[in-house]
This record gives structure tokens, sequence and C-alpha cells, in this order.
């Protein structure tokens, strides 16, 4: 003798009987398993701006900290069109492909394609973030140089002193 729900009869009854019920729509669960907790909240992205500003600091506080270094205006003037050349053409034509990148339109009105077009846009939008955060630094950086090199021109050592002091302290 079987006991009742076992054997051929169980079988049939499986098969033909009603399914389990099934998690309502969207809710992410899977019959019988708990649901997972919110994920924690994303810290701040950081302040490039004072990144690069402070990176700028700590190296002019690093190169002129012992006393056999000199400052360079040619150098520093080299340096300067460099950054500035670099933000003027190479950001600027990065940043302009960022934009592109998140104004993706579908091929075709179907999910595969909105998906795709969707996932396509974020990362879009997550390079646009990026090259924007790249640009905050450099150019930080760049108006750091810039004020170390008026302050040189200008034989301002209190400003060059305290250049020198935030950058250690940084």
């Amino acid at each position: 003798m079987t006991r009742p729900g076992s054997g051929p009869q169980g079988v049939y009854d499986q098969i033909n009987g009603p399914g389990p019920q099934a998690p309502p729509p969207n809710s992410g669960l899977i019959q019988g398993a708990a649901a997972a907790p919110p994920p924690p909240p994303s810290p701040p992205p950081p302040n490039y701006g004072e990144l690069g500003s402070g990176q700028a600091k700590a190296d002019f506080a690093a190169a002129s900290a012992n006393g056999g270094w000199e400052f360079d205006p040619a150098a520093m003037d080299a340096v300067i069109k460099s950054l500035e050349d670099c933000l003027e053409s190479d950001f600027r034509k990065a940043r302009r492909e960022a934009d592109v990148l998140n104004q993706i339109q579908p091929p075709g009105h179907e999910v595969g394609s909105e998906r795709y077009t969707a996932a396509a846009n974020n990362s879009g939008s997550s390079y646009q973030a990026f090259m924007q955060g790249a640009w905050d630094y450099t150019n930080s950086y760049l108006d750091t140089l810039r004020q170390i090199r008026t302050a040189y021109q200008n034989q301002d050592q209190a400003a060059i002193d305290a250049l020198r002091q935030i950058g250690k302290a940084d």
C-alpha cells in the first residue's frame, strides 16, 4: 500500500493538479526565498576639483621642499600650455563623443532592443560623469599651477609659502 500523494496516482496528481502559487509579478522573489535587503546607499562621488588642486599643491610642495629647487617659468608655461591644449582638444572631443553615447535610439520596438538601448545609454551617462570628473580634476590642477606661476612672477613669498604648506598638509 502506498501513502497518499505517492506512487503513480501522486505523479498523476502533480502533473494534472494546480501548479504552485507564483510570486507577484516583478517582485524579484523566487517562491520560498526571502527577499534580499536593499543595497546600501552609494557614497557620494569625490570632489575631483579639490583632488586636482590638492594634488598640484602636493606636487609643488614635494618638488620645492629641498633647498636646491628653482622655479623655471618656461618649464611651468610649457606644462600649463600642455594642460590647456589637453582641456581644449582632447577633453572637448571626448565629451562630445560621450554626449552621443547617451542618445542611442533602439533599432526596433521590442524588449531586446529597448533593454540594449537602456543599458547603452546608462553606460554613456556613466562615461559622461567620468569625463566630467576628469575634466574637473585637470582644470583644478591647471588653475593651481597658474596660481603658483603668478605667485612666483609677483615675487609673493607669502603665497609661495602658503602653497607649499597646503601641499604638505594634504
